[in-house]
């Protein structure tokens, strides 16, 4: 397969080959194309949450349900007061 790059990139990738970084301009490409796919992959499916991280986001669990509990409740009054129909 062949590629073409940028006078910067032909460049760049020559300076990790003299520096010894790499043994060939190929490995060189390999490894930022498998750093791509790591970061893309990252990006994409990033870990779950901690409970401490979930807490400090959205606050305790029963504060949750008791503030969404309440909003729903309003707006249903609110829709009954206008005539609509829940």
């Amino acid at each position: 397969m062949g590629y073409a790059l940028a006078k910067e990139q032909q460049d760049y990738v020559s300076r990790l080959v003299k520096s010894g970084r790499f043994n060939n301009q190929s490995e060189a490409v390999r490894e930022s194309l498998r750093r791509m796919q790591r970061q893309e992959t990252d990006y994409l499916t990033p870990p779950p949450l901690t409970p401490a991280q979930v807490e400090a986001i959205y606050g305790r669990e029963d504060q949750q349900a008791a503030t969404v509990g309440r909003g729903a409740f309003r707006a249903l009054k609110a829709a009954v007061r206008q005539g609509a129909k829940p």
